[in-house]
C-alpha cells in the first residue's frame, strides 16, 4: 500500500496520523510547521455575543487574554475544535461539519461574533444582521523540509494537506529540492487547497465534505488505488492532462450493411484471371512471340589494389584504437568527478540554507523576547557540535529573554540616577568635581563629556546595535553605579547577539563539526567547484 504522508502541525500531526492507522493506512508523521503565539490586543467581552473558531489552535495558543471571554459561547467549524474548546471551559453553541462559512451563515441576525484566527485563514462574509471582529492569535511558521522527507518522496506517495498555506508551503519545497511532482499524489481537504497546491501531481482529490474524516477515507482511496491505477471514487482529477477518457468503442458499427457470402465470388474472379493468363502466354508461346534466353550480365572483374599505397598494420590500428579509448575514458572520469563534487556542493549548500535558515529564526524570537521553542532541538542538533557555548547562552536567553525595548526603556528610566551625583559621595569629592566641570579641555571632533550628552550618544549606539560602545560611556556617568543591573542586561543582550553572529558563520564556513537536519556531518564545501 502506498503511504500516508501528513505534514500539518502538531499535535493535529499526531493526531492524523493515529486516526489514518486505525483507518489501516500506514501514516507518517513529518510536520512542515510550528504553531506559535501572536502577540494580540483583546476587545472589550462585553461587546460581542459569541465567538467563532476555525482552529483548535486558537484555544492552545490565545493565552491568557482567552479567560476574558469566558463566559461566551463557541461556534466551532468542527469537532476537533469544539472539544478543546469544552477543555478550555468554554460552552459550544454550535458544531459545524461544512466548513466556517456553513457555521457563519447558521448564526441568528443581531449576533455580534469575535473570530479568533490564524495568520493564514479563509475569508468570510457576515451575512445580513451578523457582525464581525477577528482578532489573530497564532501564525504557523514554515519549516524547511528535512532531508529524510525528500528521501521518502523519491517513491510514489500521498500527501495530506490541511491548508491552503501548507499546500503553497509544500509544493515550493517540492520545487526548491527538485522533487518530481508525477510521483506525488495529494489529498486535500478542499477546493481551495487544491487550487493553492497547483499543477502537475500524479492525482489530486478532495472529499465531498471539508472534515478531517472525509479527508482521510480520500487519502485511504487513494493510497489502496494509487499502484493499481484506478480511479477514486472521490472528487478525483487528473492534473497531467486534460484529455478525458475515451469511451469504449462498439463491438459493430450499426451503420455498416452485415455482408455475406463474398468469399465465393473472390475466388471465382481469381481462377478466370489465371486462366486467361495462362491462355495468352500459351498463344505467344506458340507463335514465338515470346524472347530467347536473356544473356547475363558481364562480369566486372575489380582491378587490384596497388601494393604500392601506404597501409596501417593490425597492430599500429589496435595500439591508435586503444589510445582513443583511453582518452575518451580519462575524460568521462573528468565530468564524473566534476559531477560528483557539484553534487556534494548542492547536499552541503542545502544543509547550511536549512542551518542558516534556524539561526535567523532563533535570531528573530530572540529579538521579539519570545520562546525559541522547537528551535532549542534545532540549535542543539544542528550547531551542538561546532558551538556548545553560543547554543547554550542562546537557549539560556529564550528563557529569560532581553529584548532592546526592555534596555531602551530601563536607560529612559535611569537618566535621572545616572547622571546625578552618587549617593555615597562625600562633600570634598563633590567639590572636586563641580570644580573639574567648570573648564574641559577636548579635541573639538571628541565628543562632549556632559553628562546629558554622554546619555544621549548612548542611547543612538544603543539602538544602532553598539551594546559594547554605549556601556562604556554609560561607565563614565557619576550615578553608573545606580545602574548595576541595567549593565548586566546590556551585556547579556550583547552576549546574545554575538552568539547568533557566531552560528550564522558557522552556518556558512564551518567544516568540522556542522550537521544537517538528520544529524549527520556536513563536511562538504559551501559553493560547487565551477564546471569544467
Amino acid at each position: 500500500m502506498t503511504p500516508l504522508l501528513v505534514i500539518r502541525p502538531e499535535p493535529g500531526c499526531a493526531a492524523s496520523v493515529a486516526a489514518a492507522r486505525e483507518l489501516g493506512l500506514e501514516a507518517e508523521c513529518w510536520p512542515l510547521f510550528a504553531v506559535r503565539p501572536v502577540d494580540w490586543e483583546a476587545p472589550d467581552p462585553g461587546g460581542f455575543d459569541a465567538l467563532l473558531v476555525g482552529s483548535a489552535n486558537a484555544f492552545r495558543h490565545a493565552g491568557p487574554l482567552l479567560e476574558r471571554y469566558a463566559a461566551l459561547p463557541v461556534h466551532a467549524v468542527g469537532e476537533a475544535t469544539a472539544r478543546e474548546a469544552r477543555q478550555a471551559g468554554f460552552a459550544v453553541g454550535t458544531v459545524g461539519r461544512g466548513g466556517l462559512q456553513a457555521v457563519l451563515d447558521s448564526i441568528p441576525p443581531g449576533t455580534r461574533l469575535l473570530r479568533l484566527a490564524g495568520a493564514e485563514r479563509v475569508p468570510l462574509t457576515a451575512p445580513q444582521g451578523v457582525t464581525l471582529a477577528e482578532r489573530v492569535v497564532y501564525a504557523s511558521e514554515p519549516l524547511p523540509m528535512p532531508s529524510g522527507l525528500a528521501a521518502r518522496l523519491h517513491e510514489p506517495a500521498v500527501v495530506a494537506l490541511h491548508s491552503a498555506e501548507a499546500a503553497r508551503h509544500f509544493a515550493a519545497e517540492c520545487d526548491r529540492l527538485e522533487l518530481d511532482r508525477g510521483l506525488i499524489a495529494l489529498a486535500t481537504i478542499g477546493p481551495r487547497v487544491s487550487g493553492a497546491a497547483g499543477t502537475g501531481w500524479r492525482t489530486l482529490a478532495c472529499p465531498e465534505r471539508p472534515e478531517e474524516a472525509a479527508l482521510l477515507e480520500t487519502a485511504r482511496d487513494l493510497c489502496q488505488t494509487l499502484g493499481e491505477g484506478k480511479e477514486s471514487r472521490h472528487m478525483v482529477e487528473d492534473v497531467q492532462t486534460d484529455t478525458p477518457a475515451s469511451a469504449p468503442i462498439a463491438a459493430a458499427s450499426p451503420l455498416l450493411p452485415e455482408r455475406r457470402g463474398t468469399g465465393r465470388a473472390v475466388l471465382g474472379a481469381a481462377l478466370i484471371a489465371f486462366l486467361l493468363g495462362a491462355g495468352t502466354v500459351g498463344y505467344a508461346a506458340w507463335h514465338g512471340m515470346l524472347p530467347g534466353r536473356i544473356a547475363p550480365p558481364p562480369v566486372i572483374s575489380p582491378e587490384p589494389l596497388s601494393t604500392a599505397a601506404p597501409a596501417l598494420t593490425a597492430s599500429r590500428a589496435l595500439a591508435v584504437q586503444d589510445a582513443g579509448v583511453d582518452a575518451r575514458i580519462v575524460a568521462l572520469e573528468g565530468r564524473l568527478d566534476a559531477i560528483t563534487a557539484r553534487a556534494d556542493a548542492a547536499a552541503g549548500n542545502a544543509a547550511r540554507a536549512e542551518a542558516l535558515l534556524v539561526a535567523a529564526a532563533s535570531r528573530r524570537a530572540i529579538d521579539r523576547g519570545a520562546p525559541l521553542g522547537y528551535l532549542e532541538d534545532q540549535l542543539r542538533l544542528r550547531f551542538g557540535n561546532s558551538q556548545p557555548g553560543a547554543v547554550a547562552t542562546l537557549v539560556d536567553a529564550g528563557r529569560s529573554p532581553v529584548t532592546l525595548d526592555q534596555l531602551l526603556a530601563g536607560l529612559d528610566s535611569l537618566a535621572p540616577s545616572l547622571t546625578a551625583s552618587p549617593s555615597e559621595e562625600n562633600a570634598w569629592r563633590k567639590v572636586k568635581r563641580e570644580v573639574a566641570s567648570l573648564f574641559v579641555i577636548r579635541r573639538e571632533s571628541a565628543p562632549s563629556p556632559a553628562p546629558r550628552t554622554v546619555l544621549e550618544r548612548a542611547r543612538l549606539l544603543l539602538e544602532a546595535g553598539r551594546t559594547d560602545e554605549a556601556m562604556t560611556a554609560l561607565q563614565r556617568l557619576p550615578g553608573a553605579g545606580e545602574a548595576r543591573d541595567w549593565f548586566v542586561a546590556a551585556r547579556r543582550y550583547d552576549d546574545v547577539h554575538r552568539a547568533l553572529d557566531v552560528l550564522e558563520s558557522a552556518a556558512l564556513l564551518d567544516t568540522r563539526a556542522l550537521r544537517d537536519g538528520d544529524g549527520e556531518m556536513v563536511n562538504r564545501p559551501a559553493f560547487a567547484p565551477p564546471a569544467g
